[in-house]
């Protein structure tokens, strides 16, 4: 399945599965669902937070989201759920199916499900799968994936209200609270920002210190590249904790739809931290 060869991202899709063939259904389900979450709108109300408030938040070690009421669109968060879940079942997701069905059934409560995203809280999405008798990981990704244009929308309403530099030093995200999806070195300064790969949001932390624990001793710290790649790409790891990141030199930054993709292209760094026993720790509940 072929998408518009004009669109950057498809090209970028087409060469990455040149490069590594075994991702080719990976991408096609990108192929299928980036153009939809491109187009829709979000499918929830805004979020009522003032600045005071936003900063209180973060001063006290809350990301935004955190404890906020989500008032979701039932009709909206249902078509989207389901456009989602007709295009991955016809590239082949056949454990889809059952998916879809319960969703046209009105077997499956979009909202609820949508919120235990939201909330970083697998178990309970988990849960309410195996009561339908549905892949509950499957599920979560559709949930995880039809919340993100709301998500992006929230984060360009509420980063304005903020500045991070120096008050957000966390792994994860000051908008939404999922776990960092990489880092980025940016501009001629290369400085160093995390990326959220749920909501687009960018941070800036300070560069020679694990995300993890805070460790800034050099000699805990190190540096892997894969083979013949130095330039651009590299994973940072911590000896303390065993945690690691993937950081990518960019001029500008990703844009939140190529998040998704520098992720899945840059596979190949979290195999190579993980042979050497390194972990990417997960802060939430956030996922299978």
């Amino acid at each position: 399945m072929r998408g518009d060869p004009e669109d950057p991202l498809e090209r970028r899709l087409g060469a990455l599965v040149r490069d590594w063939p075994d991702l080719a259904g990976a991408a096609a389900v990108y192929r299928v669902t980036l153009p939809l979450l491109r187009s829709v709108g979000p499918i929830a109300a805004p979020i009522p937070l003032t600045e005071d408030k936003a900063r209180r938040k973060l001063a006290e070690g809350e990301f935004l989201l955190h404890g906020a009421t989500l008032v979701f669109d039932h009709g909206a968060a249902r078509e989207l759920m389901l456009g989602l879940a007709r295009k991955l079942e016809a590239v082949g997701l056949v454990a889809m199916s059952p998916i879809r069905s319960a969703l046209e059934g009105d077997r499956l409560i979009p909202e609820e499900l949508l919120g235990h995203v939201s909330d970083g809280d697998y178990p309970s999405l988990a849960a309410r799968a195996e009561e339908q008798a549905l892949d509950p990981s499957l599920l979560w990704t559709l949930a995880q994936s039809a919340l993100k244009p709301t998500l992006r929308v929230w984060c360009g309403e509420l980063a304005p209200l903020v500045h991070t530099a120096g008050e957000w030093e966390k792994a994860c995200c000051f908008i939404c609270g999922a776990p960092a999806s990489l880092g980025e070195l940016q501009g001629n300064e290369q400085a160093k920002h995390l990326r959220c790969g749920q909501c687009g949001a960018d941070w800036l932390i300070r560069r020679l210190q694990c995300i993890y624990c805070g460790n800034e001793d050099p000699s805990l710290l190190g540096i892997l590249y894969p083979e013949g790649r130095r330039e651009n790409v590299r994973v940072e790891v911590c000896d303390k904790c065993r945690g690691y990141l993937k950081v990518v030199v960019r001029f500008a930054p990703c844009s939140p739809e190529e998040l998704a993709i520098e992720d899945l292209s840059t596979l190949y760094l979290d195999y190579l931290a993980q042979e050497r026993g390194y972990r990417r720790p997960q802060r939430r509940r956030d996922g299978p």
